[in-house]
């Protein structure tokens, strides 16, 4: 990974480049669930993903060019993620799982939390095998929640995501 990538909190600026990023209906449900509206404005956008609100992290270049995002906050004492995504230009450049890692270390690190967690839709065949290789592991949902019969829920303990870190400017 390039030396230069770093993680630092979301920006305003980064905000309509995100929104740039989601261009369907089924992508908008994908990444922000059921309820997150789309077609969406700049202020649903912002009330649906709880802009400023939840804790998140941006992985940016040395340009500053956004290139990943994603938040986290305590769920069941651990750290949870959602909303992760990478740049359409920058997929496959594993940048997923810098961003995966960094907000391992520093959501970890902020809520006091041992391990991680996420929800990913069972067709998401990308994430899952992202997942997969940062040593994720299907675990039961310990009680009811919407649309669980189309996720996974997937648990890791955070020792095994936080791997060498990147630049952090946070």
């Amino acid at each position: 990974m390039d030396d230069s990538v770093r993680l630092v909190d979301p920006a305003p600026e980064h905000l309509p480049i995100l929104m740039s990023w989601i261009t369907a209906k089924d992508q908008c449900e994908q990444w922000g669930g059921p309820l997150f509206r789309y077609p969406f404005t700049r202020e649903s956008f912002r009330e649906d993903c709880r802009w400023g609100e939840l804790a998140g992290g941006a992985l940016v270049g040395g340009d500053g060019e956004l290139l990943a995002f994603g938040q986290y906050y305590l769920r069941r004492d651990r750290c949870h993620f959602g909303r992760l995504i990478v740049s359409p230009a920058h997929r496959g450049l594993r940048l997923g799982e810098e961003l995966v890692r960094e907000l391992a270390r520093k959501g970890c690190e902020e809520l006091g939390a041992e391990e991680c967690s996420l929800f990913v839709l069972k067709d998401n065949a990308a994430a899952q095998a992202l997942y997969d290789r940062l040593g994720f592991a299907r675990a039961d949902y310990p009680e009811p929640f919407d649309w669980l019969d189309q996720c996974e829920y997937l648990v890791a303990p955070a020792g095994a995501l936080c791997g060498p870190a990147v630049s952090n400017t946070l």
